[in-house]
C-alpha cells in the first residue's frame, strides 16, 4: 500500500482512539497534523486545554512564540503538505494538582503506539524540532544531557536532524531571561535551518522577499514586570500609560512607544467590557492603520534585531500588544 494511501488511514485511526479515555477529563480529542511529504516534523508535549477546545495544533500563546522561533507564519505553519506536528500525547491530559499547576505530563500510551507507524510513513521529514523534555528524552535517548538546559544548550550536538528546544510557553519566560544565549546563539540557526528544510526547488517561482521574510528576527511580548533582557536595544512598552510602580531606573534602555498604543477612548472601552476581544481588535487595526509614523519605526527595527515589545495587562492573551506583534508581522512581510 502506498504511503499516500495508508497515512491518512492511520490518521484515521489515530483520531477515533480510545486506550485512554477513561483517564482523560476532557475525554479523548487527538489533535495532530501530519503528510507523507511533511519536511519538518515538531513533537511537543501534549495539546492544552485551549487546543482541546479548537483542534488545531498549538493555537495559544505558546504556538504563536513557537512561529516566532521558527520565522514562518501560520499559513506555513499549518500547511500539513510541509510541516507535521506530532505531540507525545495526542490529547488533553488535563491540569496537575501539585504545587505549581500546570498541565499533567503527556500520557505515556500514544508514542509507543503510533510514533514509529507514523514517521515510518513520513520519508521527507528533513528537521525534526524536538519541543521539551518528554520529547527529547523520547527521540534522543542516552544523547540527552542532564537537564533540559543543557540539552538545549548542546543543540549543536544533534546537528543536522534535530534541534531540542524549550516549552515556549509564557510560563517559561523567566527560563528565556537567564539564559540569553538561547535567543542569540539558537533562534538564528533554527529558522537557517527551518528555511533550509522548507526551501523549494531551485526553479520555483518564489519570490525573494517571500524567502528573506521567512528568516527574520522573532517579535516576541513580555509583561513589564518581568526580568527583562539584558540587551535593550529593541524593547518597546507599547502601553499608553506607564506601568504602575515601575520606575524609570528599572526600564532604563527601554523605549517608551506609546503612541502606537490604543488611543485612550479605546482603552477605557475595552476595559468596561474585555469581552468584546474581536470588535477591540478590529477598531485598534484601523487605528494603527491611520497611524503609520507610530508603528514603522517598530517594523524597521524588528528586521535588524529581535523585537521585544512590553506591555501590563495580566491578561497574557488578549491585550493590545499581542494585537500589535500581529499586525507588526503581517506589514514587515509586505
Amino acid at each position: 500500500m502506498s504511503t499516500t494511501r495508508s497515512l491518512p488511514r492511520l490518521l484515521t485511526e489515530i483520531r477515533a482512539c480510545r486506550v485512554c479515555a477513561d483517564t482523560l477529563p476532557l475525554g479523548p480529542r487527538p489533535v495532530l497534523q501530519a503528510s507523507a511529504s511533511a519536511r519538518i516534523l515538531i513533537v511537543g508535549q501534549a495539546p492544552g486545554a485551549k487546543v482541546h477546545a479548537s483542534g488545531i495544533p498549538w493555537d495559544d500563546a505558546s504556538g504563536e512564540r513557537l512561529r516566532e522561533w521558527m520565522g514562518i507564519d501560520a499559513h506555513t505553519f499549518y500547511d500539513a503538505a510541509r510541516i507535521a506536528i506530532v505531540p507525545m500525547g495526542f490529547c488533553y491530559p488535563g491540569r496537575s494538582s501539585g504545587k505549581g499547576g500546570g498541565d499533567n505530563p503527556p500520557r505515556p500510551e500514544c508514542a509507543p503506539l503510533w510514533h514509529s507507524r507514523l514517521l515510518a510513513l513520513m520519508p521527507d521529514v528533513r528537521l525534526t524540532l524536538l519541543v521539551g523534555q518528554y520529547a527529547q528524552r523520547y527521540f534522543l535517548g542516552n544523547r540527552r544531557k542532564g537537564s533540559l538546559t543543557e540539552t538545549v544548550e548542546a543543540w549543536r550536538d544533534y546537528a543536522p536532524g534535530y534541534v531540542p528546544l524549550p516549552h515556549p510557553s509564557p510560563r517559561n519566560t523567566p527560563w528565556f531571561q537567564r539564559h540569553p544565549w538561547f535567543a542569540r546563539d539558537v533562534l538564528p540557526a533554527l529558522r537557517e535551518r527551518v528555511a533550509d528544510a522548507l526551501a523549494l526547488p531551485p526553479d520555483a517561482d518564489v519570490p525573494h522577499k517571500e524567502k528573506r521574510n521567512m528568516t527574520l528576527p522573532a517579535i516576541t511580548l513580555q509583561r513589564v514586570y518581568e526580568p527583562l533582557p539584558e540587551d535593550r536595544q529593541a524593547c518597546f512598552l507599547v502601553d499608553r500609560l506607564w506601568p504602575r510602580g515601575m520606575s524609570k531606573e528599572k526600564l532604563a534602555g527601554v523605549i517608551w512607544a506609546k503612541d502606537v498604543a490604543p488611543s485612550t477612548e479605546l482603552r477605557e472601552w475595552f476595559h468596561k467590557d474585555p469581552e468584546q476581544w474581536d470588535e477591540f481588535t478590529r477598531r485598534y487595526v484601523a487605528e494603527l492603520d491611520a497611524n503609520r509614523t507610530a508603528w514603522e519605526p517598530l517594523v524597521e527595527a524588528s528586521k535588524a534585531h529581535p523585537l521585544v515589545l512590553l506591555y501590563s495587562s495580566h491578561n497574557t492573551e488578549n491585550n493590545n500588544a499581542t494585537v500589535l506583534r500581529d499586525y507588526l508581522m503581517k506589514k514587515r512581510r509586505k
